[in-house]
């Protein structure tokens, strides 16, 4: 087994929210995609955005492009989108 590698890491910061989207690379064929809440309180964790649990769920992709669309439209829904 690998050790799971950052693929693409980026933060957002828009309104109340300071998240990161963040997809690792944990074997060949595995790629994980997750929105991390930053701020302080954790507010945000737990929250639904996107498709995603805030802090708790990811998407899985089976190659890097799979994985890199799911980065770009969780990074779209972190900063137009409100977890609710």
């Amino acid at each position: 087994m690998s050790i799971p590698t950052i693929v693409a890491q980026r933060p957002v910061i828009a309104g109340d929210k300071q998240l990161t989207v963040s997809t690792i690379r944990i074997a060949a064929d595995y790629y994980d995609t997750v929105i991390f809440d930053d701020s302080p309180d954790k507010k945000h964790a737990g929250k639904s955005l996107g498709g995603y649990v805030i802090d708790s769920s990811s998407k899985r992709a089976n190659d890097r492009e799979s994985a890199m669309e799911q980065h770009r439209e969780a990074l779209i829904a972190a900063r137009a989108e409100q977890p609710r």
